[in-house]
């Protein structure tokens, strides 16, 4: 060293390096809501928030009674996303809810012509046609089909059946429906009629019906349209009926003809004509009205229209001066929810502006006190109701020598919450479109994943994979149980129905439903004072609870009476729980009980594998704590030269972060040579490996077990007796 005396400061790199533990209370729910954004998760982190981007309670709605549960069990981060119904979920474009909306109108504007009909959604018939005439042009033709799903078999027999003999059959993509065939529902059932055989099909089953003729047995779909579907999946009965078992789906450009949709007519009216718009009115009504305006411009319906329409036959003819559209006001997201508000335009402070005031059934909710049509100023209304509406957005529609708006008032109507034919299919989204599932690709530190009250094959199946293939078992998944299963069937659906048992160490689920009280009585969730939820919230909140309640908090098991108590819950929809040979046997099945006996609690902590390396939910959510955490720390060792003093770093760094987990109780054992080992050798790092552009570091963790069983033993005390003989020297 050079130069004058002094003392100089250098930066060495850490033998040892921190590793930063990863989140694990970052829950994510998909589910159908009130309203908020289609496809995009938002993180909510109280019920306040919950409330503002998605809205209340609904018939349909399991997320809003899944969010509260989670919030009242302890829970602080929840991502959800909203689904609806999408003609193809991989591509979001083509959600099927619809915007309420309405006119604010300017003065002395021309006005379009338009003719009103009948109020949506419409009951139509199949080749029902819609036929009108714009400004005395042709007709145009607009065709509304829609058949039912059938499958048929030539089979006129008779047909050799006997006792006990099935036939299953899926219809509209529902649940399995069996028909059991039994001796005394035939004369012969050795030699079962046709006759015969379709009453007992149409005596046992629903949502379709079986017609029989000269040239066999059809059954038929009771929906007709698109969304109609028809699959026989099996049953002894079949190897006599010979029916197909592929699946059968209706046709037509409607969902159901029996509820046609403004959507659905929009579309089928663009196939023929884009000069006309297809609109909801105020009373919610069909309406056409041209895109032209002026005196010039007319509609006419033919009498060739179908009556389900609703509309007249006259000539109804625009206007060269009259009242005109200047803005379209309509709900900031798509759904009914909107078609309760009233926009009411009145004077401002401000001579140059107007006040908006938006209603809730005749309750203020929003004041935006200064608003004006100036888009060069901050007070324009497309950009005031953009920053600071939660319930409406405004297009301007650019009526020419409109400055301001005159006192009025507008109801929006028209809203679809697009819940008609949804389907696991909207639950589960596809990547391309980012939407279901995967609209929480973006949540990086996702943890555990419900989709609350979606209890199908289909879906736990899919949430499942999700889990342990899309996030890299990353992920952990909550199941709820079907809607009113007993014991039995609820074992009968986790091994048989959904395959459930066995399957996997990155899901737990959890029977019966819970029983709460009713927070929102009237329209919204019925008169009833209590209601059944399903559990996945509370439980998702319970796990939230148990990870925070200290350091290490996740290799606790989220059950018991003290660490798994549920809040909020009244008791449960099923009191076979209560049977501790019932509740043996779900468990058998690695189903964990929820137990209401006094105390409202989570008895049990299985994962649905037995036979894997951490076969409980503490151990399982322990590791992949672990695993995110040392993958995340060692990112530094990349690119990196592969030498002895990398890998003891690497040692050293696992190592320190693993007796740091072992204080927080994530071991069987305090003493380190038992609790964990880790191995970055050379004989693990051979030359090969290295010359690959690897580095290999195995772990092994001694992770702890939950106490699932307890024994008493009791006994006689013989010690005075034992010790009589011992003085004795016997």
């Amino acid at each position: 060293m050079d130069g004058a005396s002094r003392f100089d400061v250098e930066e060495e790199e850490p033998r040892v390096r921190g590793i930063p533990s990863a989140p694990t209370s970052v829950f994510g729910a998909v589910g159908v809501a009130e309203r908020g954004p289609i496809g995009k998760a938002v993180l909510c982190t109280s019920p306040d928030r919950y409330r503002e981007v998605f809205g209340g309670f609904t018939p349909e709605s399991d997320l809003a009674l899944a969010a509260m549960g989670f919030f009242e069990n302890g829970g602080g981060q929840l991502w959800c996303v909203r689904t609806v119904h999408y003609e193809d979920p991989a591509d979001p474009t083509t959600a099927r809810a619809v915007r309420s909306s309405g006119l604010l109108v300017g003065p002395g504007a021309a006005a379009p012509a338009e003719v009103v009909g009948e109020a949506l959604p419409l009951h139509l018939f199949d080749g029902d046609e819609l036929v009108f005439s714009l400004s005395g042009g042709p007709d145009l033709v607009v065709p509304f089909r829609g058949s039912p799903a059938f499958v048929p078999t030539t089979e006129t027999g008779p047909f050799a059946l006997a006792e006990g003999h099935t036939l299953r059959l899926v219809v509209d993509d529902g649940r399995e429906q069996t028909v059991t065939f039994e001796a005394a529902d035939f004369a012969d059932i050795a030699a079962a009629t046709l006759a015969e055989v379709t009453a007992v099909i149409n005596a046992q089953t629903y949502a379709c019906k079986a017609i029989a003729d000269g040239g066999g047995l059809e059954l038929v779909t009771d929906k007709e349209g698109r969304l109609a579907s028809i699959r026989v999946t099996g049953g002894e009965a079949n190897d006599q009926l010979a029916f197909p078992t592929d699946r059968r789906e209706g046709l037509g450009n409607v969902d159901d003809r029996r509820a046609v949709t403004l959507a659905e007519v929009r579309a089928a009216v663009a196939a023929v004509i884009a000069d006309i718009e297809v609109l909801a009115d105020d009373a919610g009504r069909l309406t056409l009205r041209t895109s032209a305006t002026g005196a010039g411009v007319s509609v006419q319906v033919r009498a060739a229209t179908a009556a389900g329409f609703g509309f007249d036959n006259d000539l109804h003819e625009g206007r060269d001066t009259a009242p005109a559209p200047a803005v379209r006001i309509e709900g900031r997201d798509p759904g009914t929810y909107a078609d309760r508000l009233t926009v009411a335009v009145t004077a401002s402070s401000d001579a140059d502006a107007f006040r908006v005031t938006v209603l809730e059934e005749g309750t203020i909710r929003e004041s935006h006190p200064v608003v004006t049509l100036d888009p060069a100023l901050p007070s324009y209304i497309v950009r005031v109701l953009a920053e600071s509406s939660q319930l409406i957005r405004a297009t301007d529609l650019g009526l020419p020598g409109t400055t301001t708006l005159e006192p009025q008032s507008v109801a929006l109507r028209g809203g679809d919450d697009g819940l008609a034919g949804l389907s696991d299919l909207d639950f589960i989204g596809a990547k391309p479109g980012k939407t279901g599932l995967r609209a929480l690709d973006i949540v990086r530190d996702l943890a555990v994943l419900m989709v609350p009250g979606r209890a199908s094959a289909a879906m736990h199946n899919a949430m499942i994979r999700y889990c342990e293939i899309d996030r890299k078992g990353f992920v952990f998944a909550v199941l709820d149980p079907p809607a009113g299963l007993g014991a039995v069937e609820m074992t009968d659906y986790v091994e048989r129905e959904a395959g459930l048992y066995q399957l996997t160490e990155y899901a737990a689920i959890y029977w019966p439903r819970l029983v709460i009280l009713n927070p929102s009585r009237g329209r919204r969730l019925g008169l009833d004072r209590q209601i059944v939820v399903p559990p996945s919230g509370v439980v998702c909140g319970v796990y939230a609870r148990t990870d925070g309640s200290r350091d290490g908090g996740v290799y606790e098991p989220p059950a018991g009476v003290e660490v798994g108590r549920m809040f909020g819950v009244l008791g449960v929809a099923n009191d076979e729980v209560l049977d501790e040979e019932l509740r043996g046997l779900v468990f058998d099945k690695r189903i964990n009980p929820l137990m209401a006996d006094g105390v409202r609690y989570i008895d049990g902590a299985r994962t649905l594998k037995s036979n894997s390396n951490f076969p409980s939910v503490s151990e399982r959510r322990g590791v992949i704590f672990i695993e995110r955490s040392v993958k995340a720390g060692l990112s530094f060792a990349r690119h990196r030269n592969n030498d002895e003093r990398l890998r003891a770093q690497v040692y050293r760094t696992v190592s320190a972060f693993l007796l740091t987990q072992m204080d927080n109780g994530a071991f069987r054992s305090r003493v380190p040579t038992k609790a964990f080992f880790v191995d970055v050798s050379d004989k693990l790092n051979t030359a090969r490996v290295i010359f690959a552009g690897k580095l290999l570091v195995r772990m092994g963790l001694a992770t702890q077990k939950p106490a699932e069983f307890g024994k008493l033993l009791v006994s006689q005390d013989t010690r005075a007796i034992e010790q009589e003989l011992a003085a004795a020297g016997l």
